[in-house]
């Protein structure tokens, strides 16, 4: 299974984390078929939940799985019974279509980050100009996008099994969100000389994000919300199943993962950023930090044993002791500047003991998860 954490964070302080997924001018309106934070246009307080998560596999042996390609797949890998039009049974798919959604879900994130970064920049009103308080130049850390996301889920969508609330989202959002995303691939376009003709292409890409930002982000903000439910109750399915399997190593990879959503999950639920730090309270951080600690350990001690590795068809090298130490530390350090109680400088930016760095730290090893044990 890709693996599924949802932090919520203020889209002023950056976003970052990522879904793991299970392994195996105007807006258009209608979804075309193709071949893984209280949104407002006010960006100071553009609030963003991000899903960080690991994906299903379609193995049976968790471990050293792979992700079903449905363009790739034969009716010999899908299981007895009724196959749908991709060859695959319902147990099959509903694996593919979820970690379709989980991918969907992080570039959603990787959207968001986007337009945080935009608006650093440029200013909310409908009129492109730049920020009087503008820091940065135009285009500053925005990139572009392929559309795989987009294209497999306008191809799932529709398919069994239904998904309900979630369905109806992706076909009403993919629209937006596709042009959002060719309207950044124009902006990270390197080759442009924005001076050329009185900045004529960033006014253009401004009418094209604004007439479908709001859109957007509407459908956005639910959809994670969403996906983060399903995704809490797979991984809990999943770790309960590989504690019974005996599957040391992936269950703690995976129980890591989830306690660190936990803990952003309470800093959320606090109304708590990068901002205002030092108001949170960490009388509940401070059990899910401890476990997270043991954890980490157990993590350390199975993939020390020989044995452990080989029932789990995995090699040193693909998983190496210490590998939490990154992320350990980046909560600790933010719980020791909370305990301080001397705010941050520039919160703006990523510093150690800020929510900013455990993002990225934590992004990487949701992408380890994904590669060891689902890719």
């Amino acid at each position: 299974m890709l693996y599924s954490m949802c932090n919520k964070v203020k889209m002023g302080v950056g976003a970052l984390a990522c879904i793991a997924a299970l392994g195996l001018s105007g807006c258009g309106t209608g979804a075309q078929v193709g071949g893984a934070v209280d949104r407002g246009l006010d960006m100071e307080d553009y609030t963003g939940e991000e899903s960080s998560q690991p994906q299903e596999s379609t193995s049976s042996q968790e471990s050293g799985g792979e992700i079903t390609d449905i363009n790739n797949t034969s009716v010999e890998n899908a299981a007895a019974g009724e196959l749908n039009e991709f060859g695959l049974d319902l147990e099959t798919m509903d694996i593919v279509k979820y970690n379709i959604y989980v991918e969907l879900n992080n570039t959603i994130v990787e959207i968001m980050d986007n337009i945080n970064n935009y608006f650093l920049v440029v200013d909310t009103t409908e009129e492109f100009r730049f920020r009087d308080d503008a820091e940065y130049s135009y285009g500053y850390r925005i990139k572009g996008f392929n559309l795989d996301a987009v294209d497999d889920a306008e191809l799932v969508y529709g398919v069994e099994p239904a998904y309900e609330r979630l369905d109806e989202l992706v076909e009403a959002m993919l629209p937006s969100m596709r042009e959002i995303m060719e309207t950044f691939d124009a902006i990270d376009d390197s080759e442009y000389t924005y001076e050329q003709n009185q900045y004529q292409q960033p006014k253009e890409n401004h009418a094209r994000l604004m007439a479908c930002l709001e859109t957007f982000t509407t459908y956005a903000y639910e959809y994670m919300e969403q996906i983060d439910v399903i995704a809490d109750e797979r991984s809990a399915a999943q770790e309960a199943r590989m504690l019974e399997e005996g599957q040391l190593i992936i269950y703690n990879f995976s129980h890591m993962l989830t306690l660190s959503s936990q803990i952003l999950d309470e800093i959320y639920d606090q109304g708590i950023d990068d901002f205002n730090l030092t108001e949170l309270d960490l009388t509940p951080i401070y059990p899910l930090f401890e476990e997270m600690q043991a954890t980490a350990a157990a993590y350390d001690e199975a993939v020390s044993d020989s044995n452990q590795l080989m029932k789990e068809s995995l090699s040193n090298r693909q998983v190496y002791a210490g590998n939490w130490n990154g992320l350990i530390q980046a909560f600790e350090w933010m719980i020791k500047q909370v305990e301080s109680g001397v705010p941050y400088e520039d919160p703006s930016h990523e510093y150690l003991g800020g929510l900013q760095h455990i993002y990225v730290v934590l992004s990487d090893r949701v992408e380890d998860y994904n590669g060891i044990f689902v890719e």
